[in-house]
């Protein structure tokens, strides 16, 4: 049987809880050079090259794996240069202004570091649920909520889900499913979910 695909979407904050102010935290780290993930997608401190530099999750497939600073804001930026942002102008001159630079309009500042919603024990995540070996098999039950899960980048787009056949720390689940958003039955259904505590690459 054939893995869920081009099922997944961006994963993004749900609810925060014991917070003043209701948003999730986020912070801005820098980007390692050649980083081409999407928006939404599990996020660490480069663990195995050890450069400091945000990249995206490496395949999650067991509790050295398992580490997770947060979701990307935005997508990578593609960096020529780990940490050195680029400018991007749109080529125009700024009369008695010659070092400034008009920017296009609705264009993202690039520079060099990466916004992440932060995986820590007080913010959940809204995601799809799918299924790493039988699509399928990735249906909704009440079952569900309070276990923990893998995450699972969809080879069909490229986004990541909550993938329902890993269920053991030492096969990489690494979030615990905190309510079901979609209604039981739901194939493919959304979750909240929250990244369990030994995941989280920056907890405290």
């Amino acid at each position: 049987m054939a893995a869920s695909s081009g099922v997944a979407r961006p994963i993004y904050p749900y609810r925060v809880k014991n917070n003043a102010t209701g948003v999730a935290e986020i912070q801005r780290i820098g980007e390692k050079s050649g980083q081409t993930f999407l928006q939404g997608t599990p996020v660490q401190i480069d663990v195995a090259g050890a450069t400091g530099f945000i990249i995206a999750n490496p395949a999650i497939v067991s509790v050295a794996t398992a580490i997770i600073a947060g979701f990307s804001s935005e997508f990578g930026h593609n960096l020529t240069t780990s940490g050195v942002g680029v400018t991007q102008a749109t080529g125009q001159g700024v009369p008695n202004q010659s070092g400034a630079a008009v920017f296009p309009i609705g264009a993202v500042a690039v520079d060099g570091t990466m916004g992440l919603y932060v995986a820590n024990d007080i913010s959940t995540f809204i995601g799809v649920y799918g299924d790493n070996t039988t699509a399928a098999n990735a249906v909704l039950a009440q079952a569900q909520v309070g276990s923990i899960r893998g995450l699972v980048k969809d080879a069909g787009n490229n986004f990541w889900f909550i993938a329902n056949d890993i269920t053991t720390t030492v096969a990489g689940a690494c979030v615990e499913i905190v309510s079901l958003v979609s209604a039981i039955g739901t194939l493919n259904g959304l979750v909240e979910f929250r990244v369990t505590h030994a995941a989280q690459q920056l907890a405290t």
